[in-house]
């Protein structure tokens, strides 16, 4: 089974590593982090990424800008709001993006076979 890559952006580097570790002890998944913009843009275009997390301190204005260039790039990439709220919140904000994909996945495969 293929590894699910993420790439998780947010504004203060304690917080980002603790949720990059975290999502790091899922066998089945790679985080990376960055914290500005730039390296964000940067990341997205050297690799592909499955799920892009928005975490706290981003402008409304630096999230329009990214999620507008990471759809056009990549329309499968899925993009999420993470509020905080603990390792269990979280993994179940890509739980469910990723059974959306799997879902999405099986439709997609069941409209080709017929």
């Amino acid at each position: 089974m293929d590894k699910v890559n993420i790439l998780a952006i947010g504004r203060d580097k304690e917080i980002l590593s603790i949720v990059v570790r975290l999502l790091n002890k899922e066998e089945a998944w790679v985080a990376k982090g960055v914290t500005t913009d730039e390296e964000a843009i940067t990341m997205f275009q050297q690799q592909d990424f499955d799920i892009v997390l928005f975490g706290g301190g981003i402008s409304e204005k630096s999230e329009k800008k990214l999620r507008a260039l990471f759809s056009h790039q990549s329309p499968d990439t899925s993009i999420v709001q993470h509020y905080g709220g603990g390792s269990g919140l979280l993994y179940t904000e890509i739980r469910q993006v990723l059974d959306q994909r799997k879902s999405a996945y099986k439709i997609n495969i069941q409209d080709n076979i017929f």
